[in-house]
């Protein structure tokens, strides 16, 4: 991508964020078949194996054969069951984070970086991006509904630890992609003014009601948050910010984009776990 790209009306200082990012962490490779990335022939892990070790371990098997006990079936039935509807999701999620990525890129001003596998739904004498799932209209009605304070700076990009040793410096650096990096601009006060990190989510629910009911918790230090979803995004979202603030950056906020099947969103804000992060990273 231009390091140089500039999206037409745009405060300065979000050009310069942006040429910024894609400057310092240029070089990054990733191998999406594999999801590998490699920096300088070395690969480093991903933040979702970083937020992987605060998970408890999940015994499929144990639990597949309860439930069997509980539902009818075999315990193989239900594992094949789980597998099924946890690669559906999978794809699905892709196709709506490639379908946002476009739409960002397009209501910005360059339709030239729509993806590939979007071509198609771009009808360019009228300007759209046509969605063609339900969480793709939840995609379509959040920028719709885009408050005017929000300058869209890039889309799925690539960032890694350690750019800065003073600020972050881990027993293991790691590296990201972020789905979209937003910057608010404060009409009233440039000092509340900064970059906010957010995430497209498919799933069905963000909460684990069985890990809600019976206490089971993510590992320490992150002991006081349930073992779900959103937990795991919690720590996602602030990894996320971490290579940010080592390039000197500010970020004022994290915000989950929950997509739902009946074609709406909830923004959901996430607190900084950054603090405690680097405590059990270092």
């Amino acid at each position: 991508m231009d390091k140089n790209l500039v999206i037409s009306g745009e405060p300065e200082e979000v050009t310069e964020i942006r040429k910024k990012i894609l400057t310092e962490f240029d070089g990054l490779e990733f191998i999406e078949s594999t999801h590998q990335y490699f920096l300088n022939g070395v690969e480093y892990p991903s933040v979702s194996s970083i937020t992987h070790r605060f998970q408890p371990p999940f015994d499929t098997e144990t639990v597949a054969m309860n439930y069997a006990a509980k539902h009818g079936g075999t315990a193989q039935y239900w594992i094949d069951q789980w597998r099924y509807k946890s690669l559906k999701s999978t794809t699905t999620g892709t196709l709506v984070h490639s379908y946002g990525e476009s739409l960002g890129w397009l209501r910005n001003g360059h339709p030239e970086l729509i993806t590939e596998d979007n071509r198609c739904k771009y009808i360019e004498d009228k300007g759209w991006l046509i969605p063609t799932r339900q969480k793709e209209e939840a995609v379509l009605k959040f920028y719709d509904e885009l408050h005017p304070s929000l300058h869209f700076v890039l889309a799925e990009t690539k960032v890694y630890s350690g750019k800065n040793r003073k600020v972050t410096n881990l027993s293991q650096d790691y590296c990201g992609t972020f789905d979209l990096l937003m910057y608010y601009k404060d009409a009233n006060d440039d000092s509340k003014s900064g970059l906010v990190i957010m995430d497209y989510k498919t799933n069905a629910s963000l909460v684990n009601d069985y890990a809600r009911n019976n206490g089971v918790m993510m590992l320490p230090p992150f002991d006081d948050m349930y073992s779900e979803s959103k937990s795991v995004y919690t720590l996602q979202l602030s990894l996320y910010q971490m290579p940010l603030e080592d390039i000197g950056l500010k970020i004022v906020g994290r915000r989950i984009i929950w997509l739902r099947d009946d074609g709406t969103y909830e923004l959901i804000q996430i607190p900084s776990e950054t603090e405690r992060l680097r405590e059990a990273l270092a």
